[in-house]
């Protein structure tokens, strides 16, 4: 009997004996190239019930439950498609754009621990907690939490930090003064200085 997990392999050992039929658990796994290949080659495969001697044929290779999820045999098309829907549904809500439309305050509220700033792990919630506590400029915020002062240095999150100062102070993004932009610094040496 074949293992857990069925791939192309097992089906090309199958072959080479001169077998027709292949023997499963009930719960394996078969890969798609191993399925195409039992299809190919017209090969059945046969379930074992784990713990039992019994033996199930199976000569339908396009059951869903060849695919070692045989669960999936009871469900009809329409939950599939209401599931379908759901999913779609779901993106839609996190994408925050059904329409064009922007997302609800309360869906904007609910992002507190979303991480802005990756370089610093800076989070939604700790600009806006800044921004609460009088913070009114891109580089204040920069200097209470960090944020934009990592490898990047604000290439990635300042444009959002701007979007979230213009929403909590309700203000345009235009009006929002940049960062003060430096120069990296690196160690260089006296000779580079030296003229000669």
């Amino acid at each position: 009997m074949a293992g857990r997990f069925i791939f192309r392999k097992d089906v090309e050992d199958v072959i080479k004996r001169g077998q027709q039929e292949i023997l499963v658990s009930s719960d394996a796994r078969i890969s798609s190239e191993a399925l195409d290949l039992l299809k190919e080659r017209n090969i059945r495969i046969k379930y074992a019930q784990e713990g039992s001697s019994s033996v199930q044929d199976r000569d339908s290779l396009d059951s869903p439950s060849m695919a070692g999820d045989s669960e999936l045999a009871d469900v009809t098309d329409a939950e599939i498609q209401k599931i379908v829907e759901r999913v779609i549904e779901r993106i839609r809500e996190i994408k925050h754009d059904d329409i064009g439309q922007p997302a609800s305050r309360e869906a904007r509220e609910n992002d507190d621990d979303m991480i802005i700033c990756r370089c610093e792990e800076i989070t939604k919630g700790e600009i806006k907690e800044a921004i609460r506590n009088g913070i009114r400029t891109l580089n204040g915020i920069k200097r209470i939490t960090r944020a934009g002062m990592g490898l990047c240095q604000g290439q990635t999150c300042e444009r959002l930090i701007s979007q979230i100062l213009s929403e909590e102070l309700g203000i345009g993004r235009d009006e929002i003064e940049p960062t003060t932009a430096r120069a990296p610094v690196r160690p260089v040496s006296i000779s580079v200085f030296a003229t000669g």
